[in-house]
């Protein structure tokens, strides 16, 4: 086994990060499966100094999408599990190096996003996959000519279609997002229905599988409270977000105490 030292002789460079994205995705639930599968989703990512933005970006403008490579920064795996189970297999295993998990020996994440402009050392972007605070280690500009494969097979991916969902707003919602607009940034409507539409649910959780389960995630500055029911996804309030932690805001409610 080639260990890491003599990997460092052999001229191994540890990787380094040229900027932290700040994305709409404000945690893993709720964040797109695939890139462009929420086209209004909006992201920045600038890049830092040492890296001289005013010249590393010089000609980027010009393309219209570019190839984010990325560090999944909450993967949680401790151990490498060869299979795992996507969404679509619901339930069922694959090979780890056939599908796109997070779950991998290096936790690097290769998306596809459209570059809607370079402003000084900032790239706007929009259809992305990634959460806020995801290290991004390099940037490549997407070539259609050689980046677009000719007749490709895409394996058990399109015989394992995930069902998208019909997405209502309740009148309390729809209320919520006229009051609370966002001053800059995405429609907030067609983000929170383009989110649900993909169902962010793990097929593998029965308790959030459970029909009219009471299910919330964060987006923007915002906190999403939403319902499926069958093939339908109810928004039932949006929420100024008071704290972006998962653990704080899923916490189980504790005991009555004489404190």
């Amino acid at each position: 086994m080639t260990s890491l030292i003599k990997e460092k002789e052999a001229g191994f460079k540890e990787l380094q990060v040229i900027g932290v994205l700040e994305s709409c995705f404000q945690e893993k639930f709720g964040t797109p499966r695939q890139p462009c599968f929420v086209p209004g989703s909006t992201a920045r990512l600038r890049i830092y100094p040492q890296y001289f933005p005013e010249h590393s970006l010089a000609g980027l403008a010009e393309f219209s999408h570019v190839w984010l490579i990325s560090w999944f920064h909450l993967n949680t795996n401790k151990t490498f599990h060869p299979k795992i189970h996507p969404p679509r297999l619901r339930g069922r295993k694959i090979g780890v190096f056939a599908s796109r998990s997070p779950h991998r020996p290096n936790p690097l994440g290769l998306s596809l996003a459209k570059l809607e402009m370079v402003k000084g050392d900032t790239l706007h972007l929009s259809g992305i996959d990634l959460i806020n605070g995801t290290p991004v280690l390099d940037i490549k500009p997407y070539l259609p000519f050689s980046d677009c494969a000719k007749d490709p097979l895409s394996g058990w991916v399109p015989g394992n279609d995930f069902p998208e969902l019909k997405v209502r707003f309740s009148a309390r919602a729809l209320k919520d997002i006229g009051l609370k607009r966002l001053s800059d940034g995405p429609d907030l409507r067609g983000l929170i229905a383009g989110t649900l539409r993909n169902d962010p649910r793990n097929m593998r959780d029965a308790t959030q599988m459970k029909d009219g389960a009471e299910l919330e995630f964060f987006l923007c500055d915002r906190e999403v409270h939403f319902t499926v029911t069958g093939d339908t996804a109810t928004v039932s309030r949006v929420e100024t977000a008071s704290k972006f932690e998962k653990k704080f805001r899923r916490e189980k409610p504790k005991g009555n105490t004489n404190n």
